[in-house]
């Protein structure tokens, strides 16, 4: 473990590196003779022995365990200060109460009888047991106030437990003051908690450390009754009633498992760690672990046990530290006032494979009072390391050796730092000093370092490290927190410059500062700035007038502020960016609506309004994006040249400023639109950016009409529609070039201004026309009403004509694009979508798909969608391809029959396959007289066009009823008769009649369409 080169220190780190310097000994690389010439590391105090522990405490006998308890109070020397403590005696004997009491061992099993003797004067005092079944008699809460009273319980369960001062009035505070203790229950087997069921951890060992944890604060002990003990502040943390270095050391062997046992009888929580080594917890509050857990470091609460086991690694001076990692390694006294000074101590022993037997002086002399001078040091001139050395309160031995080491205690062994030169002679030395020089100073890092200083005492114990911090400030002070107000800036107004100069590293003061403009020059030939005292830490401040500003260019400056200590060192710069923006912002596209306006109609997010809307970006003169927005405003006809600021306000879309582009929205009320004439307008808009600049005006048209459009007599075509699928209207119109949209509505009612129907309009020839479906209009005569509106929103008043409205032409058509019959009714027996079945023709060139039809047994599509028709024409494409009518030469089949609602045949298109021959022929049923049979029509090989007209009427006239085929447009046949009471509701198309056993093959048909009046 080594420390940074830099260390800028706090009593832990220092801590744990003289922690690891006294772990590790002699640095590495040592020679036999180095190692043999200086002196040895000694442990601090006694270790405690080898081995596992004993019944003890008490006096044994047959299963029985008598103890005794003296509550007393007392002292304990801490580091050779003397505080008053309440303790536990096992003899009453003056000056033998302890604090923390005996550790108490017992057999597993045992009856115990601990008999408590109150030598506490106006204090009740009781004994609890935690962990352990309660004393016959139940808990003590009463106490006894001076006298005998014997506690009796049995021993059952094996473990680390502790005892204390019982719950009584005043029980916290002697616990504070040191009653408690160790209560050990030994298994028979020698393991540390007995036999253990399957999968619970194995807890042989093969050796006890019993480590007691404890707080000290001298206020709270000098006068613990009237103390409160909210404000507790441990200044000494104890393992045994000692602090480190003064602890015991744990002595056992290498590779031997030690049993921790830790007993927190403290008020605090310690994380208790093993440097360089494992705990695996097998135990907490005497209750054995389930599963056995390896930490590093494990949090003991107050009157709380655990127990771990540790096993020691091999080789020279093996020993691992067991210390509290809750960064409280100090002592009182020890971290001193001064904060470059720190030194460490607290809750720290070993697990020691060498601990020597007990000495009468076994800790090193005490390092105080560290200076070092002069500090903060520029290098130039040696510095001098002075401290005071005593083992006075450490041991009484004659100090016989001093030295310094700078940054690294850890990696410069004991006895290999720089010596120090000691005044005198003695227990306590006064002045000890030594040289750090300028070779050596020029070697180290700027910035701040730590001195340690260690002395050794005539037994041949080092000490522990004291340190102070040295100040080498190689570089000038530091120039923070620059800022600038009153920036982005356009050179017209004062620009103030603050920054702080620190020169706390070196320990000076501040006596100037300065700052340059984009470019820095030397040392002291700045603009100066102003202090606003002498100081270590300062505000430097100074204002750059539009004059200094004047001269810039637009785009990003610097400003460079450095500061001046009292050693004469000139700091770096900071950079402190000065933005300079002389260009307003520009306007990217703006608009106002309803554009153009009627004044009655409003934006429809803003009633009673119309809305301006703007995209404004601030830019440099380069196109480069600069500085925020900062305002937005518009004028309706304004004045030449308005001055900023005057405008309508307009207002962020995001409701913030804090972009160089923005959206912008304003409001102009209709009422101040209603007092503008007819005629163009015009809105202008500009931005202004965080440098003050206000951007060019950008101009907006805005049309005012409040006139509205006259629509001349209305005309329909075509009138009547006979079967039409649109109707259009058509009516001259004013305005016409202003038109935005029409509507209309039948009848003569008017639904009012914007409810009739919309319709798309356009405009030609000064005429309005719009194109109205007819597919939902009723038949016959219809009263048609149009009128129109401008684009300012003014409707026109409405004209209207009388259209005679026939049904549509169309009725049903599909060319079987879509790959299934899903158009259709149904569909029977042997048909199918195929591509095989296509028949491209003129009708449709394009055709990849078709109906394909099968025998034998019938194969058809239904459709019906004809409603009661009186005409009806229908046309498809046909292929026989193999279709055969059968053997019989008068076998005919139904390709096409349209049908009644009663499913009566109205006509038939009939084929037959005779002589080699496909023949087609109609067949025209009459109303109560029968049906005519045509004369038979040869179709050539390949593909044929074929439709049927039929018509609904008398038998003669000219309307009558009739019946024509026609093949490839051609008419091959006329049927004439009465129909007049026949209807079609139906077609069937594919094979739908006249089968027999002997009709087979296949036959293709194509782009089916029906029509009511002709077909296209």
């Amino acid at each position: 473990m080594t420390m940074p080169k830099r260390f800028r220190g706090t009593a832990t780190v220092v801590a744990v590196a003289a922690l690891t310097w006294a772990m590790t000994g002699p640095a590495a690389g040592t020679t036999q003779v180095q190692q043999a010439a200086r002196p040895q590391l000694r442990p601090a105090a006694a270790s405690v022995a080898v081995g596992k522990l004993t019944p003890s405490g008490c006096a044994f006998a047959a299963g029985t365990a008598a103890c005794d308890l003296y509550a007393m109070a007392g002292t304990t020397t801490v580091l050779g200060n003397p505080v008053p403590i309440w303790g536990f005696s096992p003899t009453g004997a003056a000056g033998t109460a302890k604090a923390p009491g005996p550790v108490l061992v017992v057999h597993q099993g045992d009856q115990v009888s601990v008999t408590l003797h109150n030598q506490l004067a106006g204090q009740n005092v009781s004994l609890a047991f935690p962990g352990q079944p309660l004393p016959s008699g139940g808990e003590d809460t009463t106490g006894i106030g001076s006298g005998d009273r014997t506690y009796t319980f049995t021993a059952g369960r094996a473990g680390t437990f502790l005892y204390e001062a019982g719950h009584t009035a005043n029980g916290a505070r002697q616990v504070a003051m040191g009653l408690a203790g160790a209560f050990i229950v030994l298994p028979s087997d020698g393991t540390a908690y007995g036999s253990q069921p399957a999968g619970f951890p194995a807890t042989a060992y093969d050796d006890d450390a019993v480590l007691v944890l404890s707080e000290i604060d001298p206020a709270f002990n000098a006068n613990p009754n009237a103390f409160d003990l909210r404000d507790f502040a441990p200044k000494y943390r104890l393992i045994n009633g000692k602090p480190f270095p003064a602890t015991d050391p744990v002595a056992t062997d290498q590779g031997h498992k030690v049993l921790v046992r830790y007993v927190n009888v403290g008020a605090q929580t310690h994380p208790m760690n093993v440097l360089g080594g494992e705990q695996v917890e097998i135990a907490q509050g005497g209750h054995p672990a389930h599963y056995a857990t390896t930490v590093a470091a494990e949090s003991i609460d107050p009157g709380q046990t655990l127990d771990a086991l540790v096993t020691m690694p091999t080789g020279p001076e093996a020993k691992l530290a067991v210390y509290d990692s809750s960064r409280h390694l100090n002592n009182n006294g020890q971290h001193t006032a001064d904060p470059l000074q720190s030194a460490f101590g607290g809750m720290l022993t070993f697990l020691d494979t060498s601990a020597p037997p007990p000495s009468t002086d076994g800790v090193g002399p005490v390092s105080t009072h560290l200076k070092v001078t002069p500090n903060p040091s520029d290098g130039k001139a040696d510095v001098t390391v002075t401290a005071d050395v005593s083992d006075a309160t450490t041991g009484g031995s004659t100090v016989t050796q001093a030295e310094f080491v700078i940054d690294d205690a850890v990696a410069t062994g004991v006895g290999f730092g720089t010596p120090m030169s000691l005044p005198g002679s003695g227990v306590s030395i006064t002045g000890a000093s030594g040289t750090i020089t300028t070779a050596v100073l020029d070697a180290l890092d700027a910035g701040r370092h730590t001195v340690f200083v260690r002395a050794l005492d005539a037994a041949g114990n080092w000490g522990v490290v004291g340190s102070v911090i040295l100040n080498l400030p190689k570089t000038g002070p530091q120039t923070t927190n620059g800022s600038i107000a009153d920036v982005p800036s356009n050179g017209g107004t004062t620009v103030s410059v603050s920054a702080t100069g620190d020169d706390t590293d070196a320990g000076g003061v501040i006596t100037n500062a300065e700052y340059f403009l984009d470019t820095v020059t030397a040392d002291g030939s700045g603009t100066p700035m102003t202090l606003n005292r002498s100081a270590t830490v300062v505000s430097e401040d100074a204002d750059l007038a539009p004059a200094v500003l004047a001269g810039l260019p637009e785009g990003l400056h610097h400003v460079f502020v450095h500061s001046k200590d009292s050693l004469g060192l000139w700091g770096p710069p900071l950079d402190i960016e000065l933005p300079i923006d002389l260009t307003g912002p520009a306007v990217d596209a703006a608009g106002v609506g309803p554009n153009p306006t009627n004044a009655v109609l409003a934006d429809k997010s803003h009633p009673g309004n119309l809305l301006i809307s703007a995209q404004i970006t601030d830019k440099d003169a380069g196109g480069a994006a600069q500085s925020l927005l900062t305002d937005a405003e518009a004028f309706l006809d304004p004045a030449p040249n308005p001055a900023g600021g005057t405008g309508l306000q307009l207002l962020p879309v995001d409701g913030k400023l804090d972009s160089n582009g923005e959206a912008f929205y304003g409001l102009i009320p209709l009422t101040q639109v209603k007092a503008l004439a007819d005629g163009t307008h015009h809105v202008y808009v500009r931005g202004q950016d965080a440098a003050g600049n206000w951007g060019p005006l950008f101009a907006v048209n805005l049309v005012v009409d409040k006139t509205a459009p006259v629509l001349g007599a209305l005309t329909a075509t075509p009138n009547p529609t006979n079967g039409a699928d649109t109707l259009t209207l058509s009516a001259p119109v004013t305005d016409a070039s202003l038109i935005a949209k029409a509507e209309y509505w039948l009848g003569t009612t008017d639904p009012g201004v914007g409810k009739g129907t919309s319709v798309p309009v356009s405009v030609v020839a000064g005429k309005v026309q719009v194109t109205i479906p007819l597919a939902t209009v009723p038949p016959g005569n219809q009263v048609f009403n149009l009128r129109v509106q401008d684009l300012a929103g003014n409707w026109s008043k409405p004209v209207a004509t009388t259209v005679s409205v026939q049904r549509p032409n169309r009725i049903f058509s599909d060319t079987f694009e879509s790959g299934g019959f899903g158009f259709w009714s149904s569909s029977t027996g042997g048909v199918a979508n195929t591509t095989t079945a296509a028949l491209p023709t003129a009708i449709e060139p394009g055709s990849v798909r078709g109906l394909q039809v099968t025998l034998p047994g019938n194969g058809y599509l239904t459709d019906t969608t004809p409603t009661a028709e009186t005409t009806y024409h229908a046309r498809f494409v046909f292929n026989r391809n193999t279709l055969t009518s059968g053997t019989n030469a008068n076998t005919a089949l139904a390709l096409l029959q349209g049908r009644t609602a009663a499913s009566g045949q109205v006509y038939a298109l009939e084929y037959r396959f005779n002589a080699g021959s496909a023949q087609v022929r109609t067949v025209f049923d009459r109303s109560g007289a029968g049906a005519l049979t045509g004369a038979w029509v040869t179709l050539t090989a390949g593909t044929h066009t074929l439709q049927v007209d039929w018509v609904s009427g008398p038998a003669t006239g000219t309307n009558a009823g009739s019946l024509r085929l026609l093949v490839d447009g051609v008419s091959r046949s006329l049927q004439t008769g009465n129909t007049s009471t026949l209807r079609i509701e139906t077609a069937w198309l594919g094979v739908s009649a006249g089968l027999s056993s002997s009709s087979t093959g296949r036959a293709y048909f194509d782009s089916f369409a029906s029509t009511r009046f002709t077909m296209p």
